[in-house]
């Protein structure tokens, strides 16, 4: 590809970078919990700015981190097979049992990430390299960007730039990588150009949800007002609690007590208007107050009730949770308490649903990453482009309730390989070791039968060639019988 058209795509994607990057960019402060601050006075003391810290509650964040505890890949594999495709060792070479996590919330955060596969060339190109990068920094362009597996290019801009003077970015064709300086003039703007041989565009983008229009939504952008609300209700909440959630007493027609000098014993007086200082009566909840003024009145002004304010509070983080598909008792102080695990189970009916939308997006994704392997590493097309990514169960059941209908499946004929993996917590290592001990106690009970089932033939044989010897009942007559014959 001619270099001026390089830097004019690179210069478009870039355009599209900055675009997005105000609102990506407050996306990413939300799911981490920076959020803006609530509404205060211009003229707020330390106080209540401190207040104002303390009332930021970070209920969008677990918009994202409920459905990823549950979005676990671990496995690759064809329909009814028990081992994982060829393809899975690059996954595990590349450590994405721990990276996949970085890639689910970059794109259930942002609406949006990218896997990049190329050749490795440090080792021949027979290794795929798998790199993942943000939609904050990053951005593809597709020429359907609803359908197309593959965009027709794709620019990172990294965050850290090596040098202060110019702005490096890495942009990929279906020919090769490019390094651009953003910066300098379109002649010289292409610094290194490295083929990489997968003839598509090596970019994979992950997305929650992708319409029509191939617009990507993330699960923290619709949060953002109800949070701000959120922190609102927060913030009168600890302003009631801090000065009107306690009783206050008052007292009238008291009088002052002098200040008196603690040396001298005589009545201090103040130095400009030469006035006697007096003592401000402490009325904290350990102090009597007596007066010995008969005209003297004491009294105490209620406390502002918060109930009002916790509801409303509560209100907002159920519309919050009912948003963001998240069970309710997910979250502290739900209504829901002491329920059963079926009664807990049927609560995450809506987010099960919600897990089983994210795995077909997310797996589709990950599928691609697997079928950009097979090519970097010089096998041609993917070898099972049937197989599918397994995620792992992370359903809410207890071990007894799922060794139970792990017992009924296995009844009904289902495989113990696949009856394990409904099976909370257990791994496909875990599976596969399983399945080896139940096929060695098996070979060994099969031994064991086909020994016993020898012996009792060579005995039966033993028994049959006596007989044969003396079929009569004649020979030799065992000498008790013979005794009694006499």
């Amino acid at each position: 590809m001619s270099l001026p058209v390089v830097i004019k795509r690179a210069r478009h994607a870039k355009s599209l970078i900055d675009r997005d990057y105000d609102r990506l960019n407050l996306v990413d402060r939300y799911a981490r919990g920076l959020h803006r601050a609530p509404w205060m006075p211009a003229k707020a003391n330390a106080e209540f700015k401190d207040l104002v810290k303390r009332s930021i509650v970070n209920v969008s964040g677990l918009a994202v981190e409920a459905p990823l505890n549950a979005l676990r890949v671990q496995g690759f594999r064809k329909p009814g097979s028990g081992e994982n495709a060829y393809e899975w060792r690059y996954w595990q070479k590349n450590r994405l049992d721990e990276r996949q996590n970085a890639v689910h919330r970059a794109a259930l955060t942002s609406g949006a990430a990218y896997v990049v596969v190329t050749p490795d060339p440090r080792k021949g190109r027979k290794e795929p390299v798998i790199r993942a990068y943000d939609a904050i920094n990053t951005v593809a362009v597709y020429a359907d960007p609803a359908w197309d597996e593959h965009p027709v290019y794709a620019l990172h801009v990294p965050e850290q730039q090596p040098d202060e003077d110019r702005t490096l970015a890495y942009l990929w064709d279906d020919v090769a990588k490019y390094t651009v300086d953003l910066d300098a003039e379109p002649d010289s703007a292409v610094l290194t150009s490295e083929p990489h041989g997968m003839n598509v565009c090596p970019v994979v983008r992950f997305s929650p949800a992708v319409d029509l229009r191939g617009r990507t939504r993330g699960l923290v952008e619709p949060l953002i007002t109800p949070q701000d609300r959120l922190n609102q209700h927060s913030l009168s909440l600890l302003l009631t609690e801090h000065w009107g959630a306690h009783a206050i007493r008052f007292a009238t027609g008291l009088a002052p007590s002098e200040r008196l000098d603690p040396e001298t014993g005589d009545p201090l007086r103040d130095p400009e208007t030469g006035e006697p200082v007096y003592d401000v009566p402490s009325l904290d909840p350990s102090t009597l107050l007596m007066a010995p003024n008969s005209d003297a009145k004491f009294g105490q002004l209620p406390a502002m009730p918060t109930s009002d304010l916790l509801a409303s509070r509560r209100q907002t983080i159920e519309e919050m949770m009912g948003l963001a598909d998240v069970p309710p008792h997910y979250l502290a102080g739900s209504n829901l308490v002491n329920l059963s695990a079926d009664a807990l189970a049927a609560a995450e009916t809506s987010f099960k649903r919600f897990l089983s939308t994210l795995q077909d997006s997310l797996g589709e994704s990950w599928e691609s990453v697997f079928r950009l392997c097979a090519v970097a590493a010089g096998r041609g097309e993917i070898e099972q482009d049937e197989s599918q990514v397994e995620w792992a169960e992370k359903a809410t059941r207890s071990l007894a309730q799922a060794a139970d209908a792990m017992v009924k499946l296995m009844q009904q004929g289902v495989p113990l390989s696949v009856a394990l993996r409904k099976v909370p917590g257990f791994s496909q290592a875990d599976i596969d070791e399983a399945v080896k001990a139940a096929e060695e106690a098996a070979r060994k009970a099969e031994a064991a039968e086909a020994e016993a089932l020898k012996q009792q033939k060579e005995a039966s044989s033993g028994v049959d060639s006596q007989n044969r010897r003396d079929p009569a009942g004649g020979g030799r007559v065992p000498a008790r019988a013979g005794s009694a014959g006499r």
